[in-house]
């Protein structure tokens, strides 16, 4: 915002006396103007208070109910209509206010908008408006910001004109001050804005109540000699004395470019607290159209010289040249001298000398700064003019150097150096001097250019020497560079190898040509040549030296550029001497058709729908041949803005296979900008469907780079396409630029189709999530248990089916609800995870402000475990992306790595082992908000942090657009990005993939893209499942066919519902959304098919009586789910119950199909029970018999024996000891050996 000062003499002009007149009415209007809204100052916080806020985030702010609401009102004449909340207005936060005045008013208060009244407490006070805003429509407009006593009719209290642009400003207003009549009246404020016909867009607006300050002392008197210094440290409304004042900046009106400014910034400070900072986004046709004015000074004393003093730097590539203008304020302004200044990167202090003649003395001058030629950000501190010195005559000017021939355009020659025609620039890590006048460098005359580069610089640009632009008379014309030059380095030959750069001066000195000069110890000749294309007509060119890259000795002289006859092809080769063409390559398998463009067009065509753009297309052509020698050329040179406007029509392409296949076009492509300043070329490929009335069937925009890539897009074609003609279109009417195609790839491949695959489902199923188990029951002796009657039942299945929970914190519902939500997510899933509550925005609102989020995660954890869940997950960041007011956005990089880092390692392990999996960065191919402003180290730091914090969690990726897009090009984007993560070391163990589906499901997608992610060989979990956009019955039928699916893909690893209960909060009235609750709590159709599956279809639950015969003897054979199993054997009164883990074998990889292990796994449960006398089972009768018999025979022997030593008086005692026979345990049968798991 511009401040302006009052007073008669403070009418300001630009240059040049065919506009003097014309800037003299505005600036006269301008100086008799109220003071403007200045850029945010520094107040202390003790000195202000927060009285109203409105953001436009809640309906209070825009509800027309609200009494807080903001409110518009205007007459009728024109037309204005006020959007809250809007998107498109947003600054901070989601949403923002849009003023859009489609027709103009009378008068600026016809139309207006009112924030909510205040009321002053106090008899004196004052009140600081702050907002960000900006303008769309007209280079500039001037809105009025008003404040008015409600009470007293709408008296004007205060209030200020708002100069905006097209940019976001934090405008922060000078404060209005109230006075004992306005105490406990309400105060309203409004903005006007009818007068101009455009959109504004206002947020977070605030207003401070400020301490009234004390006046402040008087000002010092102003040093001897001094006429003027400004240096930024008073503030909006400085206090400098009569000899001072606070700078402005002033822009033409309706001019084409832009600037915006900073009068109050610290970024601007060289030794104090604040400068001047003014930023040129977009040049202007003339430099005095934009400029920093300075106050004036009286010449008191023609015979003294007028210094002017300053220091200033800009950040701008390669380096502004602004003009300081000295004008005479006491005759209309009439220029009086003036100076052209190289900025560079670094803090210098200029000076620039005025002498005046005497006709000025009693004159005041004033000082421009015209900066409307270069783009780039100004940086300005510490202005002070001064007559200390006389004025000495000046030596006689010399004789002028010889003229050089016409067809020079750049002429270096060091005996004749002139100010201004070498110029040099470098970074602050390295040291370079530069001496244009050196007789070491010289070749054949007296003095050359000496570069000498001290310290090394980190790149080779970040030390430059250029010379004076020169300027290309046409483009049809050749231009050659040539000098002599010899360097001494360090590095030796590959350190002595500068490269020489040709800039385009006219636009942003973009870069037209490298060339490496391999320099030696011994003078060489060089020669570089250049060829401008037609975009470049009436341009400046710059020649430009990096040589940052070495430490050494560089030496230049006789440097010229000089016009040339027109660049031709080489000559055709003499008649006989000419080979035959060689045929065409054939196609590789699957290739359907190859356009190299060598021979002609290829079928391809181009059209245009509308008549507000140009280019030219150009088939085949050599400028754009990649490998060959032709392809496709494509020069926009005026755009349309919208892509299809400007169509190239490529062959066409008929399925003929009976099946579902996949259509893989690539091609490489390149691009060239028509202007540094223009945005990013891309190019729009779409595919119709010519039988269908030009249906679309899928659209992708590619983004291009500077250089040839291959590029690729991948669609799914249905069996309803097969024998239709699909067209393929390349769209480029949306950006200007050099488009270069080359090499188009037509390459068709068949795939499954998704419902028959579906149909195959139980199989894969079987195969993969099930397999063969046999229980054993053994009692206190280690014998097993053949009697009695078993049963086994599935509690919880190792695949962990989950959904997304919230703590009652973060969920902000009642505890009946939130307790009701636990309880029916109980019912149906035995995992969860925390979407967004450990999300660093969400868990950390404030540094170090942990406690609240940290105990209600962990009473959700105890929750869980008391339901014997499996482990949660967590998702950690997203980049910064979802809470753009969040602290850690508003930090350096070198301080978010910090964070980071402390956070990762705290929170993590904090929780110890209580997550299994945590999803670490979350959407990376969409938001790149740090990754873009710290680089991806930022990212692969994160993991790493992680699996040192957690090293028994999975780390996973997550991902949203995979499953559901129409082209199969973001899941190979995704698996590239996965790949080159494991290649860099990255600790990624899994694949997140979150499911979003607005209405049906297709199969055949779904099973394609996770078969691409199955490539990395490593699990993926589907998290977020949502499907929306129908009614309750379709969505049932959806959701069953998604989770056959998943559970039957043997990449799938597990499976997350996004949404369990359509809250009324969110979900519109009627309408019906992803959950399995309706907003009324009752279960939907889902709910039903959910527990359908995993309690029915995917359940095993065994019953059977044990026995003692056959090979199952003492054994439960089962086929069962992996999971946790409630176990269960009786016999009579003796129970042996209790749990017992099903697990997949060790060797078993969860991404690989394998089949059934060839023999059952033996599982044993042991049970507290008496064992039996038994005999073995293949006792039998007659075995029985025969050892009785057997005995007794034995023991009539033995009683033979005894009798034989008895004397015959003795008769045998039928009293003695009676024997025992010990009955010993046999094993019931001999078992195969199997894999015994113990319990």
């Amino acid at each position: 915002a511009v401040g302006w000062r009052g007073g008669a003499n403070m009418q300001r002009r630009t240059i040049g006396a065919a506009t003097a007149r014309a800037w003299s009415a505005w600036l006269l209007l301008a100086a008799l103007a109220p003071r403007g809204a200045y850029a945010p100052w520094q107040v202390a916080e003790t000195e202000k208070r927060l009285i109203l806020e409105v953001t436009f985030e809640t309906s209070k702010d825009y509800e027309i109910t609200s009494p807080y609401a903001v409110r518009g009102w205007n007459t009728t004449e024109g037309h204005m209509r006020l959007t809250v909340p809007s998107r498109a207005a947003r600054h901070g936060g989601e949403f923002g206010l849009a003023v859009r005045v489609d027709r103009a008013f009378d008068k600026n208060f016809h139309a207006q908008f009112s924030l909510p009244h205040f009321m002053p407490r106090v008899a004196h006070s004052a009140y600081q408006l702050t907002f960000w805003a900006k303008m769309l429509g007209p280079s500039s407009a001037t809105p009025e910001v008003t404040f008015m006593d409600v009470d007293e009719n709408y008296d004007w209290v205060g209030g200020a004109p708002v100069a905006l642009s097209g940019e976001w400003q934090h405008i922060a207003m000078q404060p209005v001050s109230t006075f004992p009549k306005h105490k406990n009246h309400e105060i309203g404020i409004a903005f006007l804005v009818g007068s101009v016909q455009a959109e504004y867009h206002f947020d977070d607006i605030q207003l401070m109540e400020l301490d009234v300050p004390s006046p402040p002392p008087p000002a010092p008197p102003p040093p001897p000699n001094v006429l003027l210094w400004c240096d930024g440290e008073g503030g909006p409304n400085p206090k400098h004395g009569p000899w001072g004042s606070w700078p402005w900046a002033v822009v033409s009106e309706g001019k084409t470019g832009a600037m915006s400014w900073d009068l109050s910034s610290a970024a601007a400070a060289h030794d104090g607290t604040y400068g001047y900072e003014l930023r040129v986004a977009q040049t202007f046709d003339k430099d005095w159209y934009a400029m920093l004015t300075l106050p004036p000074f009286l010449v008191t004393d023609h015979q003294r010289v007028y210094s002017l003093t300053f220091w200033a730097k800009a950040s701008a590539n390669p380096k502004p040249r602004p003009h300081i203008a000295f004008q005479d304020e006491d005759n209309d302004y009439a220029y009086i001298d003036g100076a052209y200044l190289q900025l560079s990167a670094i803090w210098h202090k200029y000076t620039v000398q005025l002498v005046v003649p005497r006709a000025l003395r009693g004159h005041n001058v004033i000082t421009n700064l015209l900066l409307g030629s270069y783009t780039g950000t100004y940086y300005f501190d510490e202005f002070k003019v001064s007559n200390a010195e006389h004025v000495q005559p000046p030596p006689l000017p010399p004789s002028p150097p010889p003229s050089p021939p016409p067809n020079v355009l750049l002429r270096f020659d060091a005996e004749a150096y002139e100010i201004g025609a070498v110029n040099s620039q470098a970074w602050a890590e390295g040291k370079m001097h530069v001496v244009p006048q050196s007789q070491l460098a010289r070749h054949a005359g007296e003095y050359g250019l000496l570069i000498e580069v001290e310290r090394p610089f980190e790149v080779d640009w970040h030390a430059q020497v250029s010379f004076r632009p020169f300027s290309p008379p046409d483009v049809h014309h050749g231009f050659v560079l040539s000098f002599w030059a010899r360097a001494s380095t360090e590095g030796g030959a590959a350190g002595g190898a500068p490269k020489l750069v040709f800039h385009d001066a006219d636009d942003s000195y973009v870069t037209l040509k490298k060339a490496v000069v391999p320099l030696t110890e011994d003078w060489s000749m060089f020669q570089v040549d250049l060829a401008l294309p037609p975009h470049r007509a009436g341009h400046r060119v710059v020649v430009a030296f990096w040589v940052g890259e070495a430490r050494g000795t560089y030496c230049v002289d006789d440097v010229e550029v000089t016009m040339t006859l027109p660049f031709e092809p080489p000559p055709p080769s003499p008649p006989g001497s000419r080979r035959p063409p060689s045929p065409a390559p054939s196609p590789a398998p699957g290739v359907l058709q190859l356009l190299l463009f060598e021979a002609g067009d290829e079928d391809v065509s181009s059209e245009t729908l509308a008549p507000n753009g140009t280019w030219a297309v150009s088939i085949p052509d050599a400028r754009a041949a990649h490998e060959g020698a032709k392809g496709l050329y494509v020069e926009v040179t005026r755009p349309w803005g919208v892509a299809q406007l400007a169509q190239l029509l490529l062959p066409r392409y008929v399925p003929h296979a009976d099946r579902e296949t996949l259509l893989h076009i690539a091609f490489y492509a390149k691009v060239e900008k028509l202007r540094a300043t223009d945005p990013d070329p891309s190019v729009t490929v779409a595919f119709v469907d010519l039988h269908q009335n030009d249906a679309l069937i899928a659209i992708e925009e590619v983004p291009l780079t500077f250089d040839w890539q291959l590029h690729y897009v991948v669609i799914d074609l249905k069996r309803e396409h097969v024998g239709h003609s699909i067209r393929p279109y390349l769209y480029l009417g949306r950006h200007a630029g050099i488009y270069a195609f080359d090499e188009i790839e037509y390459k068709e491949i068949p795939i499954e189709d998704g419902m028959e695959w579906i149909q195959s489902a139980p199989e894969r199923i079987q195969a993969h999530r099930m397999a063969s188990f046999e229980l054993s029951f053994l009692d206190r002796d280690g014998w097993p248990i053949d009697y009695g009657a078993a049963s086994v039942r599935l509690v919880r299945h190792d695949f962990p089916f989950g959904v997304s929970l919230q703590t009652r914190r973060e969920a902000g519902l009642s505890s009946r609800d939130h307790q009701w939500l636990l309880r029916a997510a109980a019912a149906h899933f035995w995992t969860g995870t925390l979407q967004t509550q450990l999300q660093w925005s969400h868990y950390e609102p404030a540094p170090g402000q942990v406690q609240d989020a940290r105990a209600a995660t962990e009473e959700l954890l105890r929750w869980a475990a008391e339901n014997r869940w499996l482990p949660l997950s967590a998702s950690l960041f997203d980049g910064g992306h979802s809470d753009a007011g969040h602290w850690s956005n508003n930090v350096a990089c070198k301080e978010l790595t910090a964070h980071l880092h402390e956070r990762v390692l705290r929170d993590l392990r904090s929780f110890g082992g209580a997550f299994g999996r945590y999803e670490v960065w979350k959407d990376s191919l969409r938001w790149r908000d740090w990754v873009e402003r710290c680089g991806e180290s930022l990212m692969h730091s994160a993991y790493s942090w992680a699996a040192q914090a957690a090293p028994q969690a999975e780390l996973c990726t997550s991902e949203s657009g995979i499953l559901s897009s129409l082209t199969l090009t973001p899941a190979e984007a995704y698996h590239n990005s996965l790949w080159d993560l494991r290649a860099r070391g990255v600790p990624v163990q899994a694949i997140g993939v979150q499911a979003h589906f607005d209405g049906e499901v297709d199969a055949s997608t779904v099973k394609h893209r996770l078969d691409v992610l199955r490539e990395l060989r490593m699990p993926v979990y589907i998290t977020e499942l949502t499907i929306s956009g129908l009614d309750p019955a379709q969505q049932a039928y959806e959701l069953e066919k998604f989770l056959r699916i998943a559970f039957s893909h043997e990449a799938v690893a597990g499976i997350t519902l996004g949404q369990l209960w359509d809250d009324p909060r969110t979900t519109a009235a009627g309408a019906n959304g992803p959950g399995l609750y309706t907003a009324g709590k009752q279960p939907k159709p889902g709910a039903e098919r959910v527990d359908s599956l995993w309690r029915g279809e995917w359940h095993t639950e065994v019953t059977h009586e044990m026995t003692s015969r056959g090979r199952e003897a003492g054994l439960l054979p089962l086929e069962a789910f992996y999971g946790t199993y409630a176990y269960e054997l009786r016999h009579g009164e003796q129970l042996c119950a209790g749990e017992v883990e099903l697990r997949r074998e060790a060797t078993v990889q969860p991404t690989r199909w394998q089949p059934h292990p060839p023999r059952a796994t033996l599982v044993t449960v042991q049970c507290d029970w008496k064992g039996h006398w038994r005999y073995p089972i293949w006792a039998t009768p007659a075995l029985i018999a025969s050892a009785s018999v057997g005995c007794l025979f034995a023991c009539y022997r033995k009683r033979a024996e005894l009798t034989a030593k008895t004397p015959a008086r003795a008769r045998p005692g039928l009293g003695g000891r009676k024997s025992e026979t010990r009955r010993q345990h046999q094993p019931l049968r001999t078992v195969e050996p199997v894999d015994e798991v113990s319990i």
